[in-house]
């Protein structure tokens, strides 16, 4: 959405030295689930998380260093690419999401996931296998096991009218995945 990077420090220099910066290396350079990322900061904070750190996790497999590396001293490309073509993806998603009367879903920015509230579908059944939806965790597990596309409740994120939709899928499962969905929430009665 041409949103530049905004860091606290950009805004307030003088700030620096009380300033601790934590930031992901994997879901910026497209490795989500490796869990690799960085902090900068006052030495002295720096060193205590080290130590911290250091009695709670031995160190990153070899394969997610050797990618940190690779991603920090290769092409830097990839972040562009990367938030290009999850634009585009989520745009897809907004596009079936605002088609479907009774949602309402905000429109995320620097995200992989849309957040729908569809609380409009609780009180309804799933006409052709009758399956009842009161609730998110209900609306999940119904339009997986009709049309096996899984979704996470807002529940899990403390929000019970809506259900998180990733769009971290390959693009080409993406189009057919809103298909069902659509399909899914046209045939609640």
């Amino acid at each position: 959405d041409g949103v530049g990077y905004h860091n606290f420090v950009h805004a307030r220099p003088e700030l620096k030295d009380r300033v601790i910066f934590v930031d992901s290396l994997s879901k910026t350079y497209g490795m989500p689930g490796w869990r690799v990322g960085f902090l900068a900061g006052p030495e002295v904070v720096a060193q205590a998380v080290v130590t911290m750190n250091s009695n709670h996790i031995t160190s990153l497999p070899e394969v997610v260093n050797a990618a940190a590396v690779a991603a920090l001293s290769g092409p830097q490309d990839v972040p562009d690419a990367k938030c290009a073509a999850f634009q585009a993806k989520r745009d897809q998603v907004m596009e079936v999401m605002n088609s479907i009367p009774g949602i309402v879903c905000p429109r995320p920015q620097g995200a992989f996931y849309v957040f729908p509230d569809i609380s409009s579908a609780f009180g309804k059944t799933h006409g052709p296998s009758g399956l009842k939806i009161d609730n998110d965790v209900d609306f999940c597990s119904a339009l997986l096991e009709t049309k096996g596309v899984a979704c996470v409740p807002g529940s899990a994120f403390g929000e019970p009218r809506a259900l998180r939709i990733s769009y971290t899928c390959p693009t080409p499962q993406l189009a057919p995945g809103m298909d069902r969905f659509r399909e899914f929430f046209a045939e609640l009665a």
